[in-house]
């Protein structure tokens, strides 16, 4: 039998959920107390006890709750029925062997299957249809963060989001779009057509918001090199010495200056340029004439 129960796991997986925190910290460490508690679920012996299940979770969490880890050990103990459904439960892990052997993602396969028992091919229909929400959704959002940002932080929340569709693309067999599953929508009223055109829409218009974040936010790096330049340049100026120091000093604003002018007029960046540029020349054409 395997060391760790569904239903115990389910529990703790609760709990852990409950004691991260919404950050990308939160998130590894709940990843890292996962890989350990899958790890257990993949082990043959005997069932985790208390003591090693809060092994596996407190040093990563230390507030976990002990009434949580009790009630886990609790379903965690070995049950009579377990040895009556033994074999069944052999049965059904040989089945689901079949089953992902039968959808692996390889033409030959796939396509003999879908001649044959295109029932069998649910499994990779319902991915399909899964990436294919998903991708879509993630762009969709993606877009709508695009036309809303305010920000160089809302740039990198489009970032994250098209990439969140490319993988969820990635993820889609284009080479069995095509193929229709009669079997599959019949079942479960399909959504979406399974159609190369559709995922070529999602994939353009996820292609265009990748092109449109990009700009963004290398104009977002010009303007924030520039104002670096500019703002270290006058630093250079009210300190220097000798008028040779003073002319490069006044030479770096003019090339900031012009830096962030160029800065392309349909970008975000370019409207925080514009609050920013006047204050700039004027303190530069000041400076400049005195020179």
């Amino acid at each position: 039998m395997y060391r760790l129960h569904n239903k115990a796991f389910e529990i703790l997986r609760a709990e852990i959920e409950t004691c991260s925190s919404n950050d990308k910290q939160g998130a590894k460490k709940q990843q890292i107390v996962l890989k350990r508690l899958e790890q257990l679920q993949l082990e043959l012996g005997k069932r985790a006890k208390l003591d090693e299940l809060r092994d596996a979770v407190v040093d990563v969490f230390p507030i976990f709750s002990e009434t949580v880890l009790k009630e886990a050990a609790k379903a965690n103990r070995k049950t009579n029925i377990f040895g009556k459904f033994k074999y069944l439960t052999i049965g059904l892990t040989s089945l689901v062997g079949v089953m992902v052997v039968l959808n692996l993602p390889h033409p030959k396969i796939r396509w003999f299957i879908a001649r044959t028992a295109p029932v069998l091919l649910i499994p990779s229909h319902m991915n399909m249809d899964f990436h294919y929400w998903g991708a879509k959704n993630s762009v969709q959002q993606a877009e709508s963060l695009l036309k809303s940002a305010s920000s160089f932080t809302d740039i990198k929340q489009v970032e994250e989001k098209t990439e969140e569709a490319e993988r969820h693309l990635s993820s889609i067999p284009v080479w069995f779009i095509g193929y229709y599953p009669e079997s599959y929508c019949q079942r479960f009223s399909c959504s979406w057509n399974f159609s190369f055109e559709e995922f070529e829409k999602v994939r353009t218009l996820t292609t265009q918001v990748e092109t449109k974040t990009f700009t963004e936010k290398q104009a977002f790096v010009l303007l924030v090199e520039a104002e670096q330049a500019y703002n270290g340049a006058r630093r250079e100026l009210s300190i220097a010495k000798t008028q040779k120091q003073k002319e490069l000093a006044i030479v770096s604003m003019e090339a900031a200056i012009k830096t962030i002018e160029g800065i392309p007029p349909e970008t975000l960046a370019h409207l925080q340029a514009q609050r920013k540029i006047t204050k700039f020349k004027r303190y530069y054409e000041k400076v400049a004439q005195k020179k």
